[in-house]
C-alpha cells in the first residue's frame, strides 16, 4: 500500500465518494399533509429526457408517497439551512408534519403537489418511472418534468463560487461542506 494511505472500512466506503449535494425529496402525505426528507445519495441519470436516480429508503414516509402518487420534488438546499436538513432527518415523516412543526416556509409546486422550503438554491419537480429494488433502499428513477433554480446561483453552470449557490454536502452522520470559492478550469 502506498505510504501515507490506509485501508478505510467497507461500511465507510461511501463516504469516499458521497460528498455530492445532499436534497431534500418533498412528497405529500395520503391525507393530504406534507412530508420532506432529506437524501444524501442521489444523481442525475440522463439528459435527453431529464432524469435523476433518488435511494429511499423502503421503511421511510417519503418511499411510500412516491410509491402512491409518483410525484415528488427534489429540492437543492442552500448551506443557510443546515441546521434545518439535519433536523428534518432526525424524525419520522410517519410520526410528524415536519413542515408545521418545524415552521417551514415553503411554496407549493407548480407541476407536483409538494412543498419547497423558500431559501432553497433550486429544485426539480419529477414523476417515477421506475423503482430499482436494493437491499434496504430503493433507487427511484424519475424524469424530472420542472426545473427552477435562483438567477443568481446559476447562469449555465451552478455558480458555486456565488453565496446564493453554495449547497450542502453531507459527510456523514451529523457533518456537511459546501462549495469552495474557487473554480478551477
Amino acid at each position: 500500500m502506498q505510504q501515507g494511505y490506509f485501508e478505510l472500512a467497507l461500511t465507510e466506503s461511501h463516504r469516499l465518494i458521497n460528498h455530492g449535494p445532499v436534497v431534500w425529496v418533498s412528497t405529500q402525505n395520503a391525507d393530504g399533509t406534507y412530508d420532506i426528507a432529506p437524501i444524501a445519495w442521489n444523481c442525475p441519470a440522463g439528459k435527453d429526457p431529464p432524469l435523476l436516480v433518488v435511494m429511499v429508503g423502503r421503511r421511510h414516509r417519503t418511499y411510500e408517497n412516491i410509491e402512491r402518487t409518483g410525484k415528488f420534488i427534489v429540492v437543492v438546499p442552500h448551506r443557510s439551512q443546515s441546521a434545518l436538513v439535519a433536523a428534518t432527518g432526525s424524525v419520522s415523516g410517519h410520526d410528524v408534519n415536519k413542515f408545521e412543526q418545524m415552521k417551514i416556509d415553503a411554496v407549493k409546486g407548480r407541476m407536483v403537489d409538494a412543498l419547497v422550503p423558500k431559501g432553497c438554491v433550486g429544485y426539480l419537480e419529477c414523476k417515477r418511472q421506475d423503482i430499482c429494488h436494493a437491499t434496504k433502499a430503493d433507487a427511484v428513477l424519475a424524469r424530472v418534468l420542472r426545473s427552477v433554480v435562483r438567477r443568481d446561483a446559476f447562469d449555465g453552470r451552478l455558480l458555486v463560487e456565488n453565496e446564493a449557490a453554495k449547497t450542502l454536502h453531507h459527510l456523514g452522520e451529523k457533518f456537511f461542506a459546501t462549495d469552495a470559492d474557487a473554480i478551477i478550469s
